[in-house]
């Protein structure tokens, strides 16, 4: 039987860097989300690609995440950010 990824924990060391990938529209302002979602947060924010049509922009955005609780709270408000299309 195959294990199920979904159901086990990441075994992490916190505090530790975790990186995010934020896809937004190419018209969106990345830097608006990052303040609104990370406040005043120490953070790392590089471009990283631009889709074929344009249309859309990656970006990689590194920060310290204390705990699991921290690291899923910060996915979760990335992901209800109205500019943001897609966290990895």
């Amino acid at each position: 039987m195959a294990d199920d990824i979904n159901s086990k924990e990441l075994a992490l060391d916190y505090p530790c860097t975790w990186r995010y990938k934020v896809i937004i529209a190419a018209s969106g302002d990345i830097k608006a989300v990052v303040k609104r979602v990370l406040k005043e947060r120490e953070h790392t924010l590089k471009f990283s690609h631009k889709s074929q049509k344009g249309g859309y922009e990656s970006y990689n955005l590194e920060v310290l995440v204390f705990d699991a609780g921290d690291r899923a709270a910060l996915y979760e408000a990335l992901q209800a950010d109205a500019d943001v299309k897609f966290i990895l």
